[in-house]
């Protein structure tokens, strides 16, 4: 069995200017129509979301990081936890984060069974 890890960390102040700033237009490049209307404005989960598709993302396989767009990494959110929203290629995963005063840390384990 093979194992993918990947990990981020985001500033959660970095990306509330860049919400601020760019607005839509930001929120259009990173998240699909569906996770736009279910944050429902909410910065901090956008910016967890934001960060969990960025360590998903590295934890791809090389190959597979080519042939997927970052938007096509869909989040979703039940009782407070994120989850894939679609499968990615038969991979199982593992999701977990942590938030500090000024970052959000995500970390991401994907594998086969």
């Amino acid at each position: 069995m093979k194992f993918y890890v990947g990990i981020d960390i985001t500033e959660i102040e970095k990306f509330e200017k860049a919400y601020r700033k760019y607005k839509e237009n930001l929120l259009k490049k990173i998240f699909s129509n569906y996770e736009i209307e279910a944050l429902k404005g909410d910065v901090l989960k956008m910016c967890i979301s934001f960060s969990f598709k960025e360590s998903i993302w590295k934890a791809l396989p090389e190959k597979m990081q080519k042939k997927l767009i970052f938007n096509k990494i869909k989040i979703g959110w039940k009782n407070g936890k994120p989850f894939l929203l679609e499968e990615i290629e038969n991979y199982n995963y593992l999701l977990s984060y942590s938030i500090t005063n000024k970052y959000v840390i995500t970390l991401s384990l994907l594998f086969k069974l």
